[in-house]
């Protein structure tokens, strides 16, 4: 954040000064006392499982300039921990006063901003929209899980002069909640990547979750341009939204701006494919990335690319030399060859579809061992789904099914309905982990393929840490 005076986010936010220098600068806001560094001005917010106001007095002590308090100012002032010189601005609510703060502060700059949203992928296709677009203009992205009500505010506050695009992940959990992240960065250029079952249970269907998502269309003015996925399909209803706007498509199954083909495994570390664009040129792309659904995401970032004027060989250099994000596709080696596919960072439907189908893939003729959780928010269909993913499971051939919590016991019924031999599955609860880890290492052999899968929630990459402590436990070196 741009240096900014105490006095100008009084104002911003309605609040009201209780002691401290109103002229005083401040070049950073934070809302936790853990990341806080020196001069740092402290948002206390409250959440659904925290209160910032317990952690005022940590915040002074490491070194915070001031506190924006929406309770308990008077109190704050009788206590001898805070010194008169720091700041205390008292405010109706916390969290909108970030907000507020937020919204005056992005009118401070000019960018062209890039919304994206969409069930699955959406994470990884805005890294990669960034990443190409880093090569010709200053950016700012959302990072981690900063696309929410106070992510997006947080991302705004990271704004600087020099940044000329802005790049932001959008998430929500119901109706309404796009619309108000777009108040806060209204779309140029809307990305959806697809419309799946991801938060089912929170919407009810899979119509709601469209209504949900096309809010980021329905925020583009006249000169906005949309990126949609032609295989999609909710692609007709997309497209009839914003059928006066720019639209700009991307596919492989069907006729698009931006066409994958010719789509093949290069080796265990990444794919290859053809990319066409719409004025008929094409390259031969390596991504290094796994799994059909991620060339669905380099389709995606090549087409916002497309849209903006980006050279095919910028599009080409920023694709092949993408790595990968944590917790996403990665692929690393254990021991006696056996490799690991860690896609631990959440799960739906579609996406354990696809991680499945990928494991089967780049296993090829190994021993392919899924470890599958909970695929939580799925609301009344949780059943249903959890059982599609069986019958997948036994579908590809997986030779061992390791399960984690009430949902994996369902997956684990169901392949076995649909034939996969009982003594190649396995059910644990969630708590279970360290008894999953080592009744995995006596499963595995050389060269097996491990699959580690399921929602944030689980935590399934704590099965890779138990995995590493176990071995080096009975392999000392």
């Amino acid at each position: 954040m741009e240096n900014c005076k105490i006095r100008e986010l009084i104002k911003a936010v309605s609040g009201k000064i209780i002691q401290g220098n109103q002229d005083c600068l401040i070049s950073r806001i934070s809302i936790d006392s853990r990341t806080l560094i020196p001069g740092d001005l402290f948002f206390a917010i409250i959440g659904p499982s925290f209160n910032g106001h317990d952690f005022i007095f940590e915040a002074f002590s490491k070194g915070a300039v001031g506190a924006v308090v929406c309770k308990g100012a008077s109190t704050l002032l009788q206590n001898k921990r805070i010194d008169k010189d720091e700041i205390i601005i008292e405010v109706k609510d916390t969290l909108s006063a970030l907000q507020d703060w937020s919204k005056h502060y992005k009118d401070k700059f000019k960018t062209f901003n890039i919304c994206v949203t969409g069930s699955n992928g959406k994470t990884t296709t805005k890294e990669i929209i960034a990443h190409i677009l880093s090569q010709e203009f200053p950016l700012l992205k959302t990072s981690g899980n900063y696309n929410n009500e106070i992510g997006i505010p947080l991302t705004l506050l990271q704004l600087d002069k020099s940044h000329k695009v802005l790049v932001a992940e959008m998430g929500m959990r119901g109706l309404g909640e796009i619309k108000t992240l777009t108040d806060f960065i209204p779309p140029d250029l809307a990305v959806i990547t697809n419309i799946g079952e991801a938060h089912i249970g929170l919407l009810g269907s899979r119509d709601s979750i469209f209504k949900a998502k096309s809010e980021l269309l329905q925020s583009l003015d006249k000169d906005g341009i949309a990126i949609l996925n032609r295989d999609d399909p909710y692609f007709f209803r997309m497209s009839k939204i914003v059928k006066d706007k720019k639209v700009y498509t991307f596919g492989m199954e069907n006729k698009s701006d931006i066409v994958a083909s010719n789509i093949r495994m290069a080796s265990d570390k990444g794919m290859k494919f053809t990319l066409k664009v719409q004025n008929g040129k094409s390259r031969e792309i390596y991504f290094p990335l796994l799994g059909r659904h991620n060339i669905y995401n380099a389709l995606t970032a090549s087409a916002v690319a497309f849209a903006l004027g980006i050279k095919l060989d910028l599009i080409e250099r920023g694709l092949s030399s993408f790595k990968p994000l944590d917790l996403h596709m990665q692929l690393s080696n254990f021991y006696n060859g056996i490799k690991i596919l860690n896609d631990s960072y959440n799960a739906s439907p579609l996406s354990v579809k696809s991680a499945l189908e990928t494991l089967a893939e780049v296993g090829q003729k190994n021993r392919k061992i899924a470890i599958l959780g909970d695929m939580l928010e799925l609301g009344e269909k949780a059943d249903f789904y959890h059982r599609e993913i069986g019958k997948e499971v036994a579908k590809l051939s997986i030779d061992i099914l390791i399960t984690v919590g009430s949902g994996g016991k369902i997956i684990a019924r169901s392949s076995q309905e649909e034939g996969m031999e009982q003594e190649r599955v396995f059910s644990f609860e969630k708590n279970e982990k360290l008894n999953l880890t080592k009744k995995l290492l006596s499963l595995t052999e050389p060269g097996d393929f491990i699959l580690l899968k399921g929602s944030r929630e689980m935590k399934m990459e704590e099965i890779l840490e138990f995995l590493q402590k176990e071995y080096q436990k009975n392999n000392p070196a």
